[in-house]
């Protein structure tokens, strides 16, 4: 009796916890001359297969270019606009005294095919897969 209290609490907190989630990180920095960019892409698979997508990325301003904020930022934005009205995904912006950020996220089967493929996530790659792509392109992965 005793195994099965103990096998049932073990198959309880496996499905809670979500076994088959990972989380894969990469990041990607870029000296500027107006600063440092920087793209982080937190990518959320279920069962090895891409669930949440989330990408970011901001610019840590010199003090020089600190007054071209909102210049920098709409053409930060500019790419993201076309995400706008689209189903699944939404975006945002912020600025803060020296750094300016787009932040795009959302559920990968709530998105139609056309983002998927804008952002580069069509094929719904395993993580694995994903994290060597992400690693040819220049980001440090964890």
């Amino acid at each position: 009796m005793k195994k099965i209290k103990i096998l049932a609490i073990f198959l309880l907190i496996t499905i809670m916890t979500g076994c088959g989630d990972k989380t894969l990180s990469c990041t990607k920095e870029e000296d500027m001359e107006a600063g440092v960019a920087t793209e982080k892409q937190v990518i959320t698979f279920s069962n090895d297969k891409i669930n949440l997508y989330e990408a970011e990325m901001s610019i840590k301003l010199n003090d020089d270019y600190k007054e071209y904020a909102d210049l920098l930022l709409n053409s930060l934005e500019e790419p993201f606009s076309d995400f706008k009205d689209k189903k699944g995904i939404e975006y945002k912006t912020s600025k803060d005294d020296n750094r300016i950020s787009v932040l795009l996220s959302g559920e990968y089967n709530k998105m139609d095919k056309d983002t998927k493929k804008s952002l580069g996530i069509a094929e719904n790659y395993s993580f694995d897969k994903t994290k060597e792509s992400l690693e040819n392109d220049g980001y440090s992965c964890k």
